[in-house]
């Protein structure tokens, strides 16, 4: 299996590079016009016959379309270039609300919290209940994703960008984004909306991929596939060689202080050129500054074949994450 995997990474990945350096290549030069030169040009010998051409390698259909889409996520990255990281802030999204922009606002948490109040004209489909909306979500608009803490719906702006979608995050969440930001109130309401009535299929690996990513993350000991602090610091603690950590920071402040064993890989465009470098034979626990970047990765990472977790809350600071109970950092 895990060989398996190691070689559908190298060849998705070989594929992408060799498809990017055919289209290109540059053209062949334009031959010269009859009468460029008012020179006789001496005879030339015939032109002995080319060969025929050998016919073109058909397109490999075997590809699993879900290791291409995934791995396609950071070869096109950001998908729209107005979303860096794929992600928006509170305010933002307000002047879009403002300007009615033609979008759609999904709030992922749970039904009680999305009847407390929500982002106005937003509709609620629980994190849950993502597979089962997933041809009904368009993907000919920006599709804004608003979970609690941003991390949730870091993970579903991974997987609906793979199902074809142009989903963007709202950063920091309910909690620490949108209820803090300066005037919210009046971008709320507590009316319930609904999904305008549409079909937008997608591929149906992708579809049942993402279908199996969320019942096993609904169920899973670790919910959600966001990995304790706690836990990790007892790893490290204790030395073990049966994880791997991955911070996705960028490479300054990974050189600045990192948790102890950390690679890296710099979160952005391209990163994916370097995920055969991770070990596929243990679990990876990928961390970034709140969890929010993380989440993207790691849901990548799982639609790869790799068993991987969110580090929740990721390095943090004193309120949440890594630094809130003062865990260590290393520069080596």
């Amino acid at each position: 299996m895990k060989k398996a995997l190691a070689l559908t990474l190298s060849l998705v990945l070989a594929m992408s590079l060799l498809a990017a350096c055919s289209s290109s290549a540059p053209a062949a030069p334009a031959a010269p016009a009859a009468n460029a030169s008012s020179e006789e040009a001496p005879a030339e010998e015939p032109a002995e016959e080319e060969p025929a051409e050998e016919p073109a390698e058909e397109e490999n259909t075997d590809a699993d379309p879900v290791a291409v889409a995934a791995m396609e996520y950071f070869a096109t990255f950001p998908k729209m270039a107005e979303y860096n990281n794929n992600a928006i802030s509170s305010a933002d999204l307000f002047a879009k609300i403002d300007a009615e922009e033609d979008m759609l606002i999904i709030d992922i948490r749970q039904a009680d919290a999305y009847a407390e109040g929500h982002l106005k004209g937003a509709v609620n489909i629980p994190y849950q209940d993502i597979p089962a909306n997933l041809d009904k979500i368009p993907d000919d608009k920006p599709v804004f994703i608003n979970c609690y803490t941003g991390q949730t719906s870091s993970q579903t702006v991974a997987l609906l960008n793979i199902a074809g979608k142009y989903a963007v995050n709202i950063q920091s969440g309910w909690n620490r984004g949108i209820s803090q930001a300066e005037g919210f109130e009046a971008y709320t309401e507590t009316e319930e909306n609904t999904l305008e009535d549409g079909s937008y299929p997608v591929d149906p690996d992708i579809a049942q991929a993402i279908t199996d990513y969320y019942k096993e993350a609904d169920g899973h000991n670790y919910k959600y596939f966001n990995f304790p602090v706690d836990d990790l610091k007892e790893l490290v603690d204790a030395e073990a060689d049966t994880y791997t950590i991955l911070s996705v920071r960028q490479a300054k402040d990974y050189d600045e202080g990192h948790i102890a064993g950390a690679m890296n890989i710099p979160f952005g465009k391209d990163m994916q050129t370097a995920f055969p470098e991770i070990p596929t034979d243990k679990p990876v626990v990928v961390y970034c500054y709140t969890g929010q970047t993380a989440s993207q990765v790691m849901a990548v990472l799982r639609m790869l074949g790799f068993e991987a977790y969110n580090l929740n809350g990721g390095m943090g600071n004193e309120n949440f994450g890594w630094l809130e109970n003062d865990y260590p950092v290393v520069t080596d």
